[in-house]
């Protein structure tokens, strides 16, 4: 396995799906019209030097064809652009040809090259993949369930600080499936995920507060996450909050309410 090294986001961090070795003296200019939200001028840069075969340009071309900034949004595009740095052994690239192949985006959808793709990036450490193959054992998505190798997967993205990792491990402790069953722990988990913003932590936090569940009761941090929640427009949040708005007074609300605008995400520590 690779050694899970330091790294920094790609093109300071305009792109959000990846990460990435750090940033040559060649992109600078490339960065710079990103932070200028001039994605034309940063496409035809990348295209350039991915009609040459650089990796970095093809992976980053690729974001800007998926997501249909500075050029019409192109799936299958997208895609090749991905193959070709996922070829050159481009770990974010190859974690997007898994997560294209496992979602059908722009491509058939193919579970067993799914999880080929994962496995690269996996082994040069990437969390997004790692927790992608802690998913595709859970459900059993192209190969058969294992809980077991489901945890493995969860708890190595979970210590690198990834979210949804740490939300799924904590659903799986606490509902004791593959682990000892530990709310408290659970809670930990939870509030991992839920401080980096990733919205169905923030939920599940909420309900556990709400019930005294792995935590003391306290029905204003649950109205606050679940606050938090809703502004992801997450499904299980609005119902919560409405339950929770009937207990608490309306002092009780507009101070949870206050402190959820007030807040701000934590990033996952740089490992």
């Amino acid at each position: 396995m690779f050694p899970r090294t330091n790294r920094v986001w790609m093109l300071c961090g305009v792109v959000l799906l990846g990460t990435c070795t750090a940033l040559s003296a060649d992109f600078a200019a490339d960065a710079n019209a990103l932070n200028k939200k001039d994605y034309r001028a940063a496409y035809l840069e990348w295209k350039a030097a991915a009609d040459k075969g650089q990796s970095i340009a093809q992976y980053n071309l690729g974001i800007l064809y998926l997501k249909g900034m500075g050029v019409a949004k192109d799936p299958a595009e997208a895609f090749r652009l991905f193959r070709l740095a996922a070829e050159q052994g481009v770990a974010d690239a190859q974690f997007q040809v898994g997560r294209m192949r496992e979602k059908g985006v722009g491509v058939p959808q193919d579970y067993v090259e799914a999880q080929v793709w994962y496995e690269l990036a996996a082994k040069r450490g990437d969390p997004a993949a790692e927790s992608a193959l802690g998913s595709l054992f859970e459900q059993g998505h192209g190969v058969q369930q294992d809980i077991a190798r489901a945890i493995h997967w969860y708890k190595l993205a979970a210590e690198q600080g990834q979210a949804n990792a740490q939300y799924h491990l904590g659903v799986l402790t606490e509902k004791g499936t593959g682990l000892a069953v530990d709310p408290a722990q659970a809670v930990k988990l939870y509030t991992l995920a839920a401080q980096q913003g990733y919205a169905p932590a923030q939920t599940r936090l909420g309900s556990c507060y709400a019930n005294g569940k792995g935590v003391e009761k306290d029905l204003s941090k649950a109205y606050f996450w679940t606050t938090l929640a809703l502004k992801k427009e997450n499904k299980d949040a609005e119902k919560q909050r409405q339950r929770l708005a009937a207990k608490l007074s309306p002092e009780e609300i507009a101070k949870a309410e206050a402190t959820a605008a007030a807040w701000k995400p934590k990033p996952a520590p740089v490992r």
